[in-house]
C-alpha cells in the first residue's frame, strides 16, 4: 500500500512539474512543445483512426440491436434510446479507447523514454539547461489527453450514427425506433461524463507510462519491465476510475 501511494504521489507530482515547467519557462520552446504533442496526437488518434471507427460502429451496432431486441417485448420500448445512448457514450467508448491506447500508445512512450534515458538523452537534455518535465513529459501527456478526448467524439458519433445505420440496413430494428429518438436521449450530462472519463485516461495512461519509462535506469532490459509496470498500472487506474466516475454518474442521475 505504501509502496502504490508513493507511485501515485510521484505520478501526481510529474503533472505538477510539467505544468509548473511550463508557467516558468513562459513561452520558451513552445514551437518544440507543440510540435511533439500535435506528434503525439497524429501517432495516438489520427493514424488507427480508421481502427476506432471500425470498432465504434460494432459496439453501436450491437448494443442499438440487443436493446431493442430484449427490451421492446417487455414494455420498454420508451427506455431504449437512454439505455443505448448512456451503455455506449457514457461507458463502452471511453474505455475501449483507454483499453486500446494502454496497449499502443503507453508502451510507445514508456519504450521512447526508457530509451532516452539508458542512451543518456536525459543526461544531455538535463546537462544542457532542459527542462525535462516541460520538454518532454508535457508534450506527451498533453497529445494523449486531446487524443482520447478527439476520439471519444469521433467514436461516439460513429457508434451511434454508423451502428443504427448499419441495424436499420440490416432490418434488425424495430421501426418503432429512429434515429431521432436516440439523438434526444444523448444529453449534456452523459457527454459531460463520458469527456471527463476520457480526459482522465488520457491523464492517467500518459503519465503513468512517463513515469516508468523516465525511472529507467541504465540498462536495456528494464525497458520491457517498464513497459509491463506501466500497463498493468494503467489498467487498474483506468478501471477504478471508470467505476467511480460510473457511480458518480448514476449517483447525479438518481
Amino acid at each position: 500500500m505504501l509502496g502504490g501511494a508513493r507511485e501515485t504521489l510521484a505520478v501526481a507530482l510529474l503533472l505538477y512539474a510539467g505544468l509548473k515547467g511550463a508557467v516558468l519557462e513562459r513561452g520558451r520552446g513552445r514551437r518544440l512543445v507543440v510540435g511533439s504533442a500535435a506528434t503525439q496526437v497524429y501517432f495516438t488518434a489520427v493514424e488507427p483512426l480508421l481502427m476506432f471507427l471500425l470498432v465504434a460502429v460494432s459496439c453501436g451496432f450491437f448494443a442499438i440491436v440487443l436493446a431493442d431486441r430484449l427490451m421492446r417485448p417487455n414494455g420498454l420500448a420508451p427506455y431504449v434510446p437512454a439505455v443505448v445512448t448512456q451503455s455506449v457514450v457514457r461507458e463502452l467508448v471511453p474505455l475501449l479507447i483507454a483499453l486500446v491506447v494502454i496497449g499502443r500508445s503507453g508502451p510507445a512512450i514508456a519504450t521512447e523514454l526508457g530509451y532516452m534515458r539508458v542512451n543518456h538523452e536525459i543526461d544531455a537534455l538535463e546537462v544542457a539547461g532542459m527542462n525535462i518535465d516541460y520538454l518532454v513529459v508535457l508534450p506527451r501527456v498533453v497529445g494523449v489527453t486531446l487524443a482520447t478526448l478527439g476520439l471519444t467524439v469521433a467514436m461516439s458519433a460513429a457508434a451511434l450514427f454508423g451502428g443504427y445505420l448499419l441495424a436499420a440496413s440490416l432490418d434488425l430494428v424495430s421501426v418503432g425506433l429512429r434515429f431521432e429518438q436516440v439523438l434526444a436521449a444523448l444529453d449534456l450530462r452523459t457527454i459531460g461524463f463520458s469527456l471527463a472519463k476520457a480526459c482522465a485516461f488520457g491523464l492517467v495512461i500518459s503519465l503513468v507510462n512517463c513515469h516508468y519509462g523516465l525511472a529507467v535506469t541504465s540498462s536495456f532490459t528494464e525497458i520491457p519491465r517498464a513497459n509491463v509496470r506501466g500497463a498493468v498500472a494503467c489498467y487498474l487506474a483506468c478501471f477504478v476510475l471508470n467505476g467511480a466516475l460510473s457511480v458518480l454518474a448514476l449517483t447525479v442521475q438518481a
